[in-house]
């Protein structure tokens, strides 16, 4: 086995604020089932189904960004990025590290205005804005990939370390 290195990122909301979420939420969708209770039959089913949508579009949002855990691995020169939610682990990208191209901040590269050339865009962070939050693109094929994260800096400077030379 090579190199390894690991590093995870996870949003630490306070209590305060994750009992305000909840609160919000709870009293957002007791408004609108009120609501719905006095509109005629039809409007009211399809405020009904609509809070149905939104409820799950916000449990979906506060999940992703709010209880994810991303972890960034290096192992035998392959970056390898999961998303951990609760107890389960799941593999969202495995790339080699030659096939990197290139590693800047994202404020350079929304600067740069580079986003135009690339197939898909990734994103493994619970933020998305900071200055902690980086950009990497890489090559399959003829296809131009990129991938946004936030490593800590020991993890970005292994990263840019394993990377072969004239691609940084």
């Amino acid at each position: 086995m090579g190199k390894m290195a690991r590093c995870s990122v996870k949003e630490k909301p306070s209590m305060k604020t994750a009992a305000l979420y909840v609160a919000v939420i709870i009293l957002g969708i007791n408004g609108l089932v009120m609501i719905s209770n006095i509109l005629p039959p039809l409007w009211g089913g399809m405020l009904s189904i609509g809070i149905i949508i939104m409820t799950v579009l916000l449990t979906s949002y506060l999940i992703n960004r709010k209880l994810a855990e991303y972890i960034y691995s290096i192992i035998d020169r392959e970056l390898l990025v999961f998303k951990k939610i609760g107890s389960r682990e799941k593999m969202m990208l495995k790339v080699k590290l030659e096939d990197i191209t290139e590693i800047i901040p994202l404020k350079e590269e929304r600067e740069k205005n580079q986003g135009k050339k690339v197939k898909r865009t990734y994103m493994f962070s619970c933020k998305l804005k900071g200055d902690s939050l980086y950009v990497g693109k890489f090559q399959e094929g003829r296809h131009k990939y990129r991938f946004i994260f936030e490593p800590n800096p020991g993890f970005l400077k292994v990263l840019r370390r394993e990377i072969p030379k004239g691609k940084e």
